[in-house]
């Protein structure tokens, strides 16, 4: 307001281009509430970055640490203070506000009234200055009578009726309620005041009204002190308001065309200043899904999207590309297109081993013979945001439950999503779950009297059960016939759930109640796996909160083999071999084949294994690396304290 409110003063005020600084000096200040509310939004596309952030951890002392809590809680409530003093500003204007409009329809109400075309002169008995409001002209009547009143005083009301500069003025006393508190609002409305004198004391002179006549009118009027006593009502046009030395110079004066084209443009850097200063600026990192494409060249070398990559360096390189990526979104949505020669057709499958190692599970092969990845339609999120794919993924699972558990199409499809793990969305709204039934009903009141209802549950994290079986039984209800929850949970899970965490110290309590009792304990393996899974995921926090890992004794040993000395007969019935006769072909599958060390160890580092080299703890990259290039490197793996080791040694592993 204080930037357009200077260029105004500096610029426009003393220039007789009087019609323009009225839409200036309106658009300037409804411009000065919009623009700051104005949203830019840049996307930008996140690229893999070789840049590592060590994050640093500062220890504070917590004596420190209890004297900033102290010194942040104030006892006095500012918030409630400013919002109190405020609420008292806001009301005492407004009384102001409403007391000036009852004073003005008091007048008109009360008074007699003489109406000439659109114009309505209000005969008063006070002795008052002329004054306007709308097409309402408050006339002394005694003087209107005796026709005292200049002509050039009642052209002048008539300006600023048929003018509507009423509208001007209770939009500004409107905002000055509002914001009674903003200093620069108390300028802008002596400024668009003043201009509404500018704007009537042009017309009057346009009518060839003699300039020192009109000027004497308006001294004679300015004269009479009484009438600034009495004439209150700041919301009404009056001919004796504001400045009128500054009046009598605009009368003189004349704008030329060039003058008023120049003051025009100016305003063009001047609105790009504002809007880039005072503006928002939102920047929306987009994170792209891309298909990735690599090629097995004649010679063996692997391309990854054209550029050339190393074998054992393979996955590296893909997990550079989708850095950016969550798990879920590598293993929902990429998907990865090997071309191959048909001369290295044996590389396809340590390349595929390579790409799912990475998370991706989408895998195509194509030969150069038969189709190329630039000839290849590439799939429905190449290209996508990851907000644009989960729209493309969200109408693909209406697609696969158009038919409900009986086969037979369903009439409507219901979609609802559950957020923050307990808010239930219902086509976009926050409902409550005792609306459920009420919102389906009215939405859905045809599928459900014919029973053709299908409902679809999404939500990205991991469901408190309670909560979906609550949301189950209030559907079959209504006679659902399908109810099918749709979770994109993340593969890796980062810290134990609320219904995890009490299920682990319901098991943990209640076995270290037994272990601390003694005497014999019956521990199942399934509860024991239920809490390693569960112990695993838990952040440090939740571990120091939770209840202690039981210590659970050595499980006892397998009972001995049945023994049979030499020279006795066995009593122990042989397994019956399978027989295959002469010329039949066995159906005896083959046992399977073990997997090779570097899959075994993929497979490990998935499942979270912890690696040893030569005794050292090692990176599960580290140890794949090592793996690739050493084929003659020894493995061993082992459960301890509930967690898988491997460890590898170029000396030969003895099983004791």
């Amino acid at each position: 307001m204080a930037i357009f409110l200077t260029f105004y003063k500096v610029l426009l005020e003393n220039e007789s281009m009087h019609q323009f600084k009225r839409f200036f000096l309106i658009a300037t200040l409804v411009s000065s509430f919009i623009i700051p509310s104005i949203v830019f939004t840049e996307y930008i596309e996140i690229e893999p970055s070789d840049v590592s952030t060590q994050v640093l951890a500062i220890e504070q002392n917590i004596e420190n640490q209890n004297i900033a809590k102290e010194v942040a809680q104030s006892p006095l409530n500012w918030s409630l203070v400013f919002w109190t003093i405020y609420g008292i500003g806001v009301v005492g204007f407004g009384f102001r506000f409403i007391r000036h409009l009852i004073q003005l329809w008091s007048r008109i109400r009360n008074n007699p009234k003489l109406k000439q075309n659109s114009i309505t002169n209000v005969l008063l008995k006070q002795q008052l200055p002329p004054h306007t409001f709308f097409n309402f002209i408050f006339l002394n009547k005694h003087k209107f009578e005796t026709k005292s009143i200049p002509n050039s005083v009642l052209l002048h009301e008539e300006t600023h009726a048929l003018q509507k500069h009423s509208l001007d003025v209770l939009l500004i006393e409107f905002l000055q309620v509002l914001f009674w508190f903003n200093p620069v609002l108390y300028f802008f409305k002596k400024s668009i005041k003043l201009n509404h004198e500018f704007l009537a004391d042009s017309a009057v002179l346009k009518n060839h009204e003699d300039q020192l006549n009109y000027q004497h009118t308006l001294l004679s009027y300015l004269s009479n002190g009484s009438y600034n006593v009495h004439q209150s009502v700041g919301i009404a046009n009056a001919i004796n308001y504001s400045s009128i030395k500054k009046r009598f110079i605009i009368m003189k004066k004349q704008t030329s065309k060039k003058g008023f084209l120049i003051r025009s443009l100016l305003l063009l850097p001047l609105l790009a200043i504002m809007l880039y200063g005072f503006s928002q600026k939102n920047i929306i990192a987009h994170k792209t899904i891309k298909d990735i494409n690599i090629e097995i060249t004649e010679t063996g070398n692997l391309l990854v999207n054209d550029h050339p990559v190393l074998l054992e360096n393979l996955s590296k390189e893909i997990f550079k590309i989708n850095k950016n990526l969550e798990p879920y979104i590598i293993r929902n949505y990429l998907t990865a297109n090997i071309l191959y020669d048909e001369n290295q057709y044996k590389l396809i499958e340590r390349v595929q081993s390579e790409i799912q190692y990475t998370g991706i599970t989408k895998i195509e092969h194509f030969s150069n013979k038969t189709s190329s990845i630039n000839g290849h339609k590439p799939s429905v999120y190449n290209g996508k945001t990851v907000e644009e794919a989960k729209v493309i993924r969200r109408k693909n699972v209406f697609k696969e439950f158009e038919l409900d558990i009986y086969n037979e199409p369903l009439l409507e499809i219901a979609w609802l999503e559950i957020k923050n793990e307990n808010e239930i969305w219902f086509n976009d709204e926050l409902i409550q779950f005792a609306e459920l039934s009420e919102k389906l009903n009215s939405k859905y009141t045809a599928a459900i009297n014919q029973k053709k209802l299908g409902v679809q549950i999404y939500t990205k994290e991991i469901l408190d059960s309670v909560l979906i079986d609550s949301i189950s039984k209030e559907l079959r209800k209504l006679g659902t016939k399908s109810i099918t929850v749709f979770n994109e949970k993340k593969e890796y899970q980062e810290t134990a759930t609320k219904t995890q965490m009490a299920d682990y110290n319901i098991l943990a309590k209640k076995y270290n109640t037994m272990i601390s009792k003694g005497g014999n304990i019956r521990i199942m393996k399934s509860d024991v796996d239920k809490l390693t899974n569960i112990y695993e995921i838990m952040s440090d926090e939740q571990k120091i909160s939770a209840q202690p890992f039981p210590d659970f004794p050595e499980p006892p040993p397998a009972p001995n083999a049945p023994l049979v000395h030499r020279g006795e007969k066995s009593d122990i019935p042989p397994p019956p071999s399978p027989n295959v006769k002469k010329e039949e072909i066995s159906n005896i599958p083959p046992p399977p084949t073990p997997p090779s060390p570097l899959d075994y160890a993929i497979d490990m580092a998935k499942k979270g294994a912890t690696f040893f080299y030569e005794g050292k703890e090692v990176s599960s990259d580290k140890a794949i690396d090592l793996l690739k290039k050493n084929k003659e490197l020894n493995m061993e793996s082992i459960a301890k304290n509930g967690k898988a080791e491997v460890r590898i040694t170029k000396e030969p592993v003895t099983i004791k």
